[in-house]
């Protein structure tokens, strides 16, 4: 994998250790607690004919919520159907949150004919990142899937200050289910008086120097005069990395003297 994306993935993984005190400290021991649906995935699978049926594997993730709306953690398991015959057995699982593989069943699963729920994995708190589980068939080919996904982290950022307020642009990253995903993020806090008119923000990456981008324009139907906080995001799924990249966000916006100002914060490598 090359350095930008490791970069990236390195990021996601010390955010999320950074925010295991914020996650753990948003409970109070009197505070009451649900678990709520988050995100389910089922998958049927056939055989190497591609017809043949041999049934169907769910991830399911849940989190945990506080009687105030705050999430303190989350947990997984696996719903295997399988049919005609075929075995399914899952092995391990992990959180995209840099801890170590763990497995499904202490000591290992046993191979299922039938339809079987697993225990929920012992809740993590650290971030909601993926769940990935895997596993194996009877005829020997192997499977996986993703839940959930994590929250985004910004791992490049460019603020400036002006008489108007201050302006920030920050490129962000996060995993929905299996898929990397990017996005640009425009903030803005007024200063007594000010304004700006925001014009456009885009996410984009130029790799091997092949240049592509979303851009989202915020003057749609028209320019809007923003006189207190405001915030806009755009976001893609992002490309996948070669030799030679860069992944940034920008934000384009008017002053109040008439001024058009571009902040970008970017990656490369």
């Amino acid at each position: 994998m090359r350095r930008v994306r490791r970069n990236l993935a390195a990021f996601a993984v010390t955010a999320a250790l950074v925010g295991a005190g914020t996650v753990a400290g948003a409970s109070s021991a009197s505070a009451a607690t649900t678990w709520q649906a988050m995100d389910k995935v089922c998958k049927s699978y056939t055989e190497s004919d591609g017809v043949t049926p041999t049934g169907q594997i769910c991830a399911e993730v849940q989190k945990r919520v506080t009687d105030t709306g705050s999430v303190t953690g989350w947990r997984g398991r696996v719903i295997l159907s399988p049919v005609n015959g075929y075995g399914m057995k899952p092995t391990t699982y992990h959180w995209y949150t840099g801890s170590p593989l763990a497995q499904v069943c202490t000591g290992g699963c046993t191979m299922k004919t039938a339809a079987w729920t697993s225990a929920w994995s012992p809740v993590q708190t650290l971030t909601s990142g993926p769940y990935k589980v895997q596993g194996e068939f009877s005829n020997g080919y192997v499977w996986d899937l993703h839940a959930s996904w994590g929250k985004w982290q910004t791992a490049a950022e460019k603020c400036s200050t002006y008489a108007a307020g201050k302006v920030c642009v920050r490129y962000q990253v996060r995993h929905y289910r299996d898929i990397p995903q990017e996005r640009s993020s425009l903030s803005y806090k007024p200063a007594d008086g000010g304004y700006i008119v925001p014009q456009s923000i885009k996410v984009g990456s130029v790799i091997d120097g092949v240049s592509t981008s979303k851009t989202l324009n915020l003057c749609d139907p028209s320019c809007t005069k923003r006189t207190s906080s405001y915030s806009a995001t755009v976001a893609r799924t992002t490309p996948n990395p070669a030799s030679t990249n860069e992944y940034y966000a920008t934000g384009t916006f008017k002053r109040p003297d008439g001024s058009t100002s571009t902040l970008k914060a970017a990656i490369t490598g």
